[in-house]
């Protein structure tokens, strides 16, 4: 039977290896370290009683010859591990030594030993970093390549026997990776690439984030692109949320929110960067009495712009507000449109298209974005033609501009466009928690309990609407935020900001 185990593992990744790294020791070793840390250079763990044990290649022979199971000690590494960090190791040290045109042979004959291997159950989750299952890897045919393999090694190290099935890994040889050779073409591979632009294009919000919201808990999602689904929470006052902290951070960023990279630096050539809120806010209030924003969701597409800067690190490429202050020549049904750079999280660079939704019913705020969300992907060209215009040139310094360009707009040599992707922000009413007879402690105690509740029990109502709005295979950026009364709460907050006029209250 085939069998999934550190060995095997070992001697697969081996088969694929450049020339120079095809000996099954030293590369064993070379995987193991993605367990230290960065400055070992030799592999070593910490045995139960204190000591420092490192492995020598006889050692490594016993691994991938499946003659001997790793320590416990060394298992516990692989569990208690970063995984992206791992998967970071994985993509400076061990891709790069891997033949290019090996490298789909190697996730063939992995996800092949998986599938055939009768002790892991269709159920079994294979993922840390992904939330990939047995079953699910049978029809699966899109990769990205370090999440794959780092899976699979953290699998093989703390969750198999290395001497089962020890003659089956004895037979991979370095020559097992052309088994696979007539299959290459059944499988697409995603490499993350360290952007050239990350330094160049700066986030545009102002703030601490986290003396506003806490972040309560986040879930996977039962789909393959990268994703991300948190709950947060606003700091609490007594009983009541914070919303004067909101209220303050909301001042601080709407001006960044309205204007441009290019309006704002003029601004601050001008040294009146101190007016930038007072304008921003006399501008959206010409806006509404002209009727040219009549969302009633303006603290929806503020809010989208703060969790895509300040939590997924996306910056802004344009604001709903902003696709308005050019009369008309460019529509958008987007809340706004940002920015994700490749990093070990992301496997290439995305544009974000955002949508946002405030409303009671946290179901209800569900399916109406998720609605938006599959309008936004039918017209995602028309989302994205902007970017060509001279609008959006003008919109950025040059400098970053020209970074900005050489992404989203690559020549046919410097790489791929950015895949789109969408980025939610979702506000709904908190329901089912009373402060009576509470103190403050438990009352807050409650709440967050309450809120892990909410973000657990929409899971696989999230992962429906996925499938029914034919938004699988993208990766999505979901936030939920709780308030005491969504509806009034969200006009409340925006007529104070408003009636503000960028001042101290």
């Amino acid at each position: 039977m085939e069998h999934l185990c550190i060995g095997s593992y070992v001697r697969i990744m081996t088969s694929c290896a450049i020339p120079a790294e095809r000996k099954f020791d030293s590369f064993c070793e070379k995987i193991m370290l993605s367990l230290c840390p960065t400055d070992v250079t030799a592999f070593s763990y910490i045995s139960a009683d204190g000591s420092n044990v490192t492995y020598t290649y006889t050692n490594f022979n016993k691994i991938h010859s499946a003659s001997q199971n790793l320590p416990t000690e060394v298992m516990q590494m692989a569990l208690t591990k970063d995984a992206r960090a791992i998967e970071r190791y994985f993509i400076s040290a061990i891709i790069p030594a891997m033949e290019e045109s090996r490298k789909k042979n190697a996730v063939l004959a992995l996800k092949n030993i998986i599938l055939k291997d009768n002790l892991i159950a269709d159920t079994t989750q294979l993922g840390t970093i992904s939330s990939l299952t047995k079953n699910d890897l049978k029809n699966k045919n899109e990769f990205v390549l370090s999440e794959f393999l780092t899976d699979t090694f953290i699998y093989a190290v703390a969750k198999t026997d290395n001497t089962t099935e020890a003659a089956f890994t004895k037979s991979i040889k370095k020559d097992f990776y052309a088994i696979y050779n007539q299959m290459v073409d059944t499988i697409k591979l995603y490499e993350v690439t360290k952007p050239k632009s990350v330094a160049t294009i700066p986030l545009t919000s102002k703030g601490k984030f986290d003396k506003v919201f806490t972040p309560i808990s986040s879930e996977r999602l039962s789909i393959s692109a990268s994703h991300d689904l948190q709950i947060f929470c606003l700091k609490f006052d007594d009983f009541d949320f914070d919303y004067h902290g909101l209220w303050k951070h909301l001042r601080n960023n709407i001006g960044y929110y309205v204007y441009s990279r290019a309006q704002i630096k003029q601004y601050m050539d001008d040294d009146e960067i101190s007016a930038l809120a007072y304008d921003a806010i006399a501008h959206i209030k010409e806006m509404i009495a002209n009727g040219k924003i009549l969302s009633g969701n303006e603290l929806g597409e503020l809010l989208l712009y703060i969790f895509l800067e300040q939590v997924l690190n996306a910056p802004k490429l344009m604001s709903k507000v902003e696709f308005g202050n050019h009369g008309g020549i460019f529509t958008s049904e987007s809340a706004g449109i940002h920015l994700l750079t490749a990093d070990a999280t992301v496997p290439f660079n995305q544009v974000v298209l955002g949508t946002s939704m405030i409303n009671g019913d946290l179901q209800t705020v569900i399916d109406l974005a998720f609605a938006d969300a599959q309008k936004l992907k039918y017209r995602k060209k028309d989302e994205r033609r902007f970017v060509e215009s001279n609008i959006f040139a003008a919109s950025f310094p040059e400098k970053i501009y020209e970074q900005l360009e050489s992404i989203i707009l690559p020549d046919e040599t410097s790489g791929k466009k950015p895949a789109t992707a969408f980025g939610m922000f979702l506000g709904y009413t908190l329901n089912g928690v009373s402060a009576d007879g509470k103190s403050i402690d438990v009352y807050q105690t409650d709440v967050l309990d309450k809120l892990k509740a909410d973000i657990l029990n929409q899971v696989s109502f999230i992962e429906s609407k996925i499938t029914q709005y034919g938004l699988d295979g993208y990766s999505l950026y979901i936030y939920l935020l709780p308030f005491a009364n969504a509806d009034e709460d969200k006009k409340n907050i925006i007529d104070k900001l408003l009636q503000s006029g960028g001042g101290m209250p």
